[in-house]
């Protein structure tokens, strides 16, 4: 077993055990739905922290992971900056926002749309966008300490049909190794959030891009949850995948075309997981809207 499913496997207990149950709480009432109806409730844990070793890819073995699909929605959001869930379905053949996107086929103000705006640079005063900047900047001046990108805007907050989970990244440069830290203000642990899964491993995805054409290599990346959660309905789920015992050993490996020198040239083609031999079990995972 990998030291990727250890973490779940403890992040899993750690919830069950420890967390607080949403429903025990005072004016107990929550913003998520089950099928747009009955009031979806989770045990949950704040501040969790999730730190990944550089060289090692935060992707579980225990359950299978749709990597491709986290890494398209990487390209829709930074690389065409985009809100538009038609070009998500149409160009990528993800339906991850399929149940919020507004009259208009998109998130509103969120996601890509963030990362689309022209911004000034505090570093040269030239109108630029926040992925270019951070691109910039980790190649002409890495010890800025003020490498990041967000997607919060408050003036924005009330146009967006939801406003981002997975909200702000983090540059650092350590010598030769690039590290990201991303923050996250609230994270389905079944469905997306909990380590190794594919929030966790589309940002690493997105690490790796960004070392690779900056010129350094991907050192630690620390994945930050403010609200970490296990739905009612997943808890059974969790339970079962953290009691799997995997038939063999699996240290996955992702491999990036090495001739991409440009962000924007990325595609999902660029991509190869080798070596990961995931449990084949499948899963029907409700979402909570």
């Amino acid at each position: 077993m990998s030291r990727v499913d250890e973490l779940y496997i403890e992040s899993a207990k750690n919830i069950l055990e420890n967390g607080y149950k949403e429903n025990e709480a005072e004016n107990s009432l929550v913003r998520a739905k089950w099928d747009g109806k009955e009031a979806a409730y989770a045990i949950y844990l704040p501040q969790q922290i999730t730190t990944y070793k550089a060289g090692e890819v935060p992707i579980i073995n225990l359950r299978k992971i749709p990597w491709k699909s986290g890494i398209k929605e990487i390209l829709w959001i930074y690389q065409d900056a985009s809100n538009d869930v038609n070009l998500l379905k149409e160009k990528y053949n993800v339906h991850y926002w399929d149940e919020w996107q507004n009259k208009e086929g998109n998130l509103g103000k969120s996601y890509g749309y963030q990362i689309a705006k022209s911004i000034k640079s505090p570093e040269t005063g030239k109108m630029t966008t926040q992925i270019k900047r951070v691109i910039d900047e980790l190649r002409n001046n890495p010890l800025n300490r003020r490498i990041f990108m967000s997607m919060m805007d408050m003036e924005d907050l009330a146009d967006m049909t939801l406003i981002p989970c997975a909200f702000m990244t983090m540059w650092t440069v350590a010598g030769k190794k690039l590290n990201l830290t991303l923050i996250q203000r609230s994270g389905d642990f079944l469905a997306a959030a909990g380590p190794g899964s594919v929030n966790a491993f589309q940002y690493y995805a997105l690490l790796r891009m960004v070392a690779q054409v900056t010129g350094y290599e991907a050192g630690e990346f620390m994945h930050f949850v403010q609200n970490l959660h296990i739905y009612d309905r997943h808890i059974e789920t969790v339970k079962s995948i953290s009691q799997i015992e995997l038939k063999e050993e699996s240290q996955p490996k992702l491999l990036l075309n090495p001739g991409i020198k440009e962000f924007e040239d990325f595609t999902i083609e660029d991509f190869t997981l080798e070596d990961y031999n995931p449990d084949d079990k499948k899963y029907n995972i409700d979402i909570a809207v």
